[in-house]
C-alpha cells in the first residue's frame, strides 16, 4: 500500500455533485441547446436587420489592427467608461467579476469535456481558481448593489426607468447569490470547509444547523434554480441591454476612421459632372442623400442604435437637452432601434419628429461622451439631408441656404462688399493688405477672412486685429477680397450636401488658381471644413491654420511681443469645433498667458468638456423652443465674474454677445473679445 503522506488526496470537487448523472445531464444539455438555439436565432434576427440597412461609400473593414486595438482599448480596458467615476466604477467592477465567473465556467468545461483523463482541477490550482470565483462573484454583487443605488435611490439625471434595466440587475445578482450558496449548502453538506472559498465557507458554517436531508435537498432545488436561470439569461441576451456584450464591439469596430470633423460624404458632385460632360448613363439614385424610409439608414446607424446601452452620458452633455429642447441623443438612438419592429417604420418622422433633429448644434459632446463610439452626429445630418430636400426644414434656414447659395453669405449681402474692411484698415491704420489676384503665388499664407469676418462688425474688428498683427510679424500673406466665398461648412451640416460640394468645389479651383499652399482662418469651422473635409475632393498639400496657432507661434518666435499690461480677469470660452473637435486648446492659452497683467480664469466646463455657445450645426441662423444655449453657456463662462470673456470663434462672439443682453439685461454684463483683439491690445 502507498503512503499516503507522500501521496495526498488533492482538493478537488465532484463536478455532477448530488445531481443525477443520467437524467440530470440529458435535461441540462436539453435546456442549453434551446437557450443557446434562441441565443442565436436573436443575434441572427438583429444582425440581419442591422446589415440590410444602407450600404456606406466608406470600407469600414481596413486597418484591421487598428480596429482590434479600438475595441481593446474602449471594450476591454474601457477607456470611456472609467472616466465617470461612479458609472465607471460600477461598471469596471461588472465587467471584472463577470469575466472572471465565465472564464472559470470554462475552466470547469474543458475538465468536464476535454480532458476527461487528466484532471487539472484539483489541488493548488483549484484554490486558486475557487478563490477567483469568490472575488469575482463579490465584486460583481458589489458592481450590481451600486447600480442599484445610483439608479433607483440616488436616480442619477443620465438614467431613466422605462426600459428593462432592472431584468440585468436582478439576474446578475441571483447569479452571485445562488452560486455563493451553492458552496455554502455543498460545503455543509460534505462537512469540508474550503478556507480558500471565504465567502461560501461563511455561508456553510450559517447553514450548517441543518440536517445533512434538507442541505442535499436544498443544493439541487437551487442547483436547477441556478442552471434554469442561466439558461434563461443566454437566451434573453438578444433582448435585452445584456446584447451590447456582442454589438458594442462591433460598433466599436467598425467606428469610423475619417477625421473627427469629417463628415460622411453621401455621392461625389463631381463625378456626377465628369460622367455627364462624357455623356455616360448616371443613376441619379447615386446621388439622393438622406434618410426618407427605414431603409436609408446606413447599417451603421442600425448598429449603433442597438448597441447604445442607455447609459446616458451623452444626454447629460447634450446643449440642446441642458436646455429643454426636444433632441436628446440618448432617445434618438433608442427611437431608431424601437422602429424595427414597428409596423409604419417606414414613416420615419412619425417616429422622430423633425423638431429633435433640428435641435442639434453639432457640437459633438454626445460623440465624445459615448463609451461605445456611437455617431450621432452622422445620423443627424444624414437625417436633416432628408428633411431639406422634403421641405421640412426652419423657414429661416431654408433662407440662409438661399442666401449662401445666391450670395455666397448667410445674410444674403452684397458679395462686392467682402473687402469693404481692407478700404477701412486702409483709412484707419495706413495699412495696405495684399490681394491674391494681384499677387498671384507671390505670398506664403492666404488669409481666409470668412462671412463673419468680412461683414458683421464685431468679427470685422478680429479680422483687422489679426492683419495687424500678421504686419506687425512680418508675415506674407494675402487675402481673397471679394473672390472669397463661403466655405461651406452651414450648409454641410444643415443637410445641403450638394450646395457644399458645389462650393468646395468652386473654392479648389481659386486656392489652385493662386497655388495656396497655406492657409490663415479665425473660424474654427472653416478651419474644421478646409482640413479635415476639402482634402477629400482634391485640396492635398495645404496646410491649414487657425488664427489662434499662427499668433500663439508668432509670439514664442519673438516675432510679435505683449508688453502693455491689461489690467483684467477673463474666462477663456473653448469653441466646439476648435477644440473638441481638432484638439486646438493650447495655443489661445499660451496667448492669453503670455499678455502681462492679464487673470485666467478656469472653469469645470472648459477644453473637450465645454459646452457649446449654440450658434454650430447652422443652429446660429434659426432659434428652436427651450432656454437658449448661449444664455446657458453664459452663465457657467460668468461663474467667476470676469471682466471679459474671451473667444476664438465669429459664431460664438456672436451667440455669446447676444446673450449678454438676454441673461443679463441692465446690468454689467462680461464684455466678449476675441484672442486676436485682446492681443493686439498688448501688442500695438
Amino acid at each position: 500500500m502507498k503512503d499516503l503522506a507522500t501521496n495526498p488526496i488533492l482538493e478537488t470537487r465532484e463536478l455532477w455533485w448530488n445531481i443525477d448523472h443520467h437524467t440530470g445531464k440529458i435535461f441540462f444539455y436539453a435546456m442549453a441547446a434551446i437557450a443557446v438555439a434562441i441565443l442565436i436565432n436573436g443575434f441572427y434576427q438583429k444582425i440581419k436587420t442591422i446589415f440590410a440597412g444602407k450600404a456606406m461609400k466608406e470600407d469600414r473593414n481596413l486597418n484591421i489592427k487598428d480596429r482590434i486595438m479600438t475595441v481593446l482599448t474602449f471594450g476591454i480596458l474601457q477607456k470611456k467608461i472609467k472616466e465617470k467615476k461612479s458609472g465607471g466604477i460600477a461598471h469596471l467592477l461588472v465587467f471584472v467579476g463577470f469575466i472572471t465567473l465565465w472564464i472559470v465556467t470554462n475552466i470547469v468545461a474543458i475538465q468536464e469535456y476535454v480532458f476527461k483523463t487528466v484532471h487539472f482541477f484539483q489541488g493548488s490550482f483549484y484554490k486558486v481558481v475557487s478563490f477567483a470565483a469568490e472575488i469575482g462573484g463579490l465584486l460583481l454583487l458589489i458592481g450590481v448593489i451600486s447600480f442599484s443605488v445610483r439608479r433607483y435611490l440616488l436616480k442619477s439625471k443620465s438614467l431613466d426607468n422605462t426600459q428593462n434595466d432592472w431584468i440585468q440587475l436582478v439576474f446578475l445578482a441571483l447569479f452571485v447569490v445562488t452560486g455563493f450558496m451553492l458552496e455554502a449548502f455543498r460545503m455543509a453538506a460534505t462537512n469540508h470547509i474550503e478556507s480558500f472559498a471565504p465567502i461560501g465557507a461563511a455561508l456553510a458554517h450559517l447553514v450548517s444547523y441543518m440536517t445533512i436531508e434538507d442541505l442535499t435537498n436544498a443544493h439541487r432545488v437551487l442547483w436547477w434554480f441556478h442552471g434554469i436561470l442561466t439558461f434563461v439569461f443566454i437566451a434573453l441576451i438578444p433582448y435585452t441591454k445584456f446584447a451590447h456584450i456582442l454589438l458594442s464591439p462591433l460598433t466599436m469596430y467598425f467606428r469610423s476612421e475619417r477625421a473627427r470633423g469629417q463628415l460622411s460624404t453621401p455621392y461625389s458632385l463631381l463625378a456626377l459632372m465628369e460622367a455627364e460632360a462624357e455623356g455616360k448613363e448616371v443613376d441619379e439614385e447615386d446621388f439622393v442623400a438622406g434618410v426618407f424610409t427605414y431603409d436609408d439608414f446606413s447599417w451603421k446607424t442600425l448598429l449603433d442604435s442597438e448597441a447604445c446601452t442607455s447609459c446616458g452620458r451623452c444626454h447629460v452633455v447634450c446643449p440642446a437637452q441642458n436646455t429643454d429642447k426636444p433632441l436628446s441623443p440618448k432617445f434618438l438612438m433608442l427611437d431608431i432601434r424601437a422602429m424595427a419592429g414597428k409596423e409604419n417604420r417606414d414613416e420615419v418622422y412619425e417616429h422622430i419628429s423633425p423638431d429633435v433633429l433640428w435641435a442639434c448644434t453639432s457640437c459633438n459632446a454626445c460623440v465624445e461622451e459615448c463609451p461605445v463610439l456611437i455617431e450621432h452626429v452622422d445620423t443627424i445630418v444624414d437625417m436633416r439631408r432628408a428633411l431639406l430636400q422634403s421641405n421640412m426644414a426652419p423657414s429661416n434656414l431654408q433662407a440662409t441656404l438661399k442666401n449662401i447659395r445666391t450670395k455666397s453669405n448667410p445674410w444674403g449681402l452684397d458679395p462686392s462688399e467682402r473687402a469693404k474692411w481692407i478700404d477701412e484698415i486702409k483709412t484707419e491704420k495706413s495699412l495696405d493688405i495684399k490681394l491674391a489676384a494681384q499677387n498671384k503665388g507671390n505670398f506664403e499664407y492666404l488669409y481666409w477672412v470668412g462671412s463673419p469676418g468680412a461683414y458683421d462688425d464685431r468679427n470685422k474688428a478680429v479680422t483687422k486685429a489679426c492683419a495687424e498683427l500678421f504686419i506687425k510679424g512680418g508675415m506674407d500673406f494675402a487675402v481673397l477680397g471679394n473672390e472669397e466665398k463661403s466655405s461651406g461648412d452651414t450648409a454641410r451640416r444643415a443637410g445641403d450636401e450638394g450646395l457644399f460640394q458645389e462650393l468646395v468645389l468652386e473654392n479648389i479651383e481659386i486656392l489652385n488658381r493662386y497655388g495656396v499652399k497655406k492657409i490663415i482662418t479665425h473660424c474654427p469651422h472653416t478651419y474644421n471644413t478646409f482640413k479635415n473635409e476639402y482634402p477629400e475632393f482634391g485640396l492635398i498639400g495645404v496646410e491649414v491654420y487657425h488664427h489662434t496657432e499662427i499668433l500663439a507661434q508668432m509670439i514664442s518666435q519673438d516675432y510679435i511681443k505683449p508688453h502693455k499690461e491689461i489690467n483684467e480677469t477673463i474666462t477663456y470660452h473653448d469653441p466646439c469645433y476648435l477644440a473638441r473637435y481638432n484638439g486646438v486648446m493650447d495655443p489661445p492659452r499660451f496667448i492669453l498667458e503670455s499678455i502681462p497683467g492679464l487673470n485666467i480664469e478656469h472653469i469645470a466646463k472648459e477644453k473637450t468638456k465645454s459646452t457649446c455657445c449654440g450658434g454650430g450645426g447652422a443652429q446660429i441662423w434659426y432659434e428652436t423652443p427651450g432656454q437658449q444655449i448661449n444664455v446657458m453657456r453664459l452663465e457657467e463662462l460668468n461663474e467667476h465674474s470676469p471682466n471679459k470673456i474671451s473667444v476664438a470663434c465669429p459664431y460664438c462672439s456672436i451667440m455669446l454677445s447676444t446673450a449678454t443682453t438676454t441673461a443679463f439685461p441692465g446690468t454689467n454684463a462680461p464684455e466678449i473679445e476675441d484672442v486676436a483683439v485682446t492681443l493686439a491690445k498688448s501688442v500695438l
